[in-house]
């Protein structure tokens, strides 16, 4: 079955396979895509690469998509984890793609704010014979796609990561207060169908009445102005977004974050990584479900004394944060936790981190205190460590601290 997939913008109109749609029970056929994002390929967090990972989930996307017979795959940004990748992070790319083509799926993708858009950009038009579509730089008009099922169309706009002085440059004859503004001209240049579905793949902060979405840690908040009201979507009927690592909503049944590939950093360990699919038949009928996303290794964050979590352990091969509930510091705690979960990544006493958010203090020099006196009042407040009590340790620090202020 041959259909329509046309081009506006920076590439020609044409006409390329588009795989069978799936048929309704009324026997017509219509359209199913599947939105991912945040794949941050090569990304390493202390000593460990999350690259196998992310290879073996990548494969779960391709069998996701080709037991669903979707006909289009949506990837909205941070394909990779640096703007300069690693090689082996271009090889998992290159295989997934190569992956979707081989099975005739269309695969879409954006930039985000961790991609470098001219090296992501490189190639894309000898990819689309693949039909690979990528757009990573933004020229001032987006690439816009037409796709065709039993109900019509689908136009499909792909809106890479863009700051507001890089519109501000491309538009030198407008002034913009802010990115929400100047996202709304850019959209205003796209003319659409009230009739026909309208889907949009953006990358970026959105807001829904001033709420933004929930955060990681790995996820900073930018200022106001470099965030996007939802509003300015308003003529879309679904916008798959990236740039937020927990699946959620913006706007219920219009704007949603898919999340991210897998969990990045221990403030995500409670939730549940998937894919968001799209059954799409009428413009207004809609249903948007998810498929979870099975990684063979979890991050998970353990927390107790350190001799019930070694009395309890159950050997495991999940990167690990583990918060010991010990009053005191324990000699090899961390040699000794590896040997039952070899992949500790971070070790934390939740008395310490409590003492310190209570006491909240600032160490402010006083010309009367010398600096290993100093450091002997950060020692006992977070500590409770006494280094006047220790004779040899007290006169090796004032060594140290000598040989600091000598070297001023």
């Amino acid at each position: 079955m041959t259909g329509n997939l046309q081009a506006d913008g920076v590439q020609s109109r044409q006409t390329l396979f588009v795989r069978y749609c799936p048929k309704s029970q009324k026997g017509e056929a219509f359209m199913k895509i599947l939105h991912l994002s945040d794949l941050h390929l090569g990304r390493r967090m202390y000593n460990y690469s999350f690259l196998p990972q992310q290879k073996k989930l990548l494969e779960q996307v391709v069998n996701i998509a080709e037991e669903q017979a979707v006909q289009a795959v949506l990837v909205a940004g941070d394909i990779y984890d640096k703007n300069v990748p690693v090689a082996e992070a271009v090889t998992v790319l290159d295989e997934f793609l190569t992956a979707l083509s081989v099975r005739q799926i269309p695969v879409f993708l954006i930039s985000g704010n961790h991609d470098s858009a001219e090296r992501l950009q490189f190639g894309s038009q000898l990819l689309e014979h693949q039909q690979v579509y990528i757009a990573g730089t933004f020229t001032g008009k987006m690439q816009t796609y037409d796709l065709e099922d039993a109900y019509g169309k689908v136009h499909l706009c792909l809106l890479p990561f863009v700051k507001q002085s890089t519109l501000a440059s491309l538009y030198p004859d407008e002034k913009f207060h802010s990115l929400s503004e100047g996202i709304a001209h850019v959209l205003e240049q796209t003319p659409l169908s009230e009739n026909d579905r309208n889907l949009l793949i953006y990358h970026g902060f959105v807001l829904h009445n001033g709420d933004g979405p929930e955060l990681s840690e790995s996820e900073l908040q930018l200022g106001g102005t470099q965030l996007v009201e939802a509003s300015v979507f308003s003529a879309f009927d679904y916008v798959a977004l990236g740039h937020i690592h927990k699946p959620q909503w913006v706007k219920s049944g219009k704007i949603r974050y898919s999340g991210s590939l897998m969990k990045y950093s221990f403030s995500e360990s409670l939730q549940n990584k998937s894919v968001t699919l799209l059954d799409w038949k009428a413009k207004d009928d809609l249903t948007v479900t998810t498929i979870p996303l099975q990684p063979e290794q979890d991050m998970r964050v353990i927390q107790g004394k350190l001799e019930d979590l070694l009395e309890h352990a159950e050997p495991s091969e999940d990167w690990i944060r583990a918060e010991l509930t010990d009053k005191e510091l324990i000699p090899y705690a961390l040699e000794r936790l590896r040997m039952s979960y070899p992949n500790v990544m971070e070790l934390v006493y939740l008395y310490q981190e409590e003492q310190i958010a209570a006491s909240n203090t600032e160490v402010k020099l006083v010309p009367e205190q010398s600096l290993v006196e100093l450091l002997g009042g950060f020692l006992d407040s977070v500590y409770q460590y006494q280094l006047e009590e220790e004779p040899e340790a007290y006169q090796l620090m004032e060594e140290i601290c000598k040989e600091a202020e000598q070297e001023k």
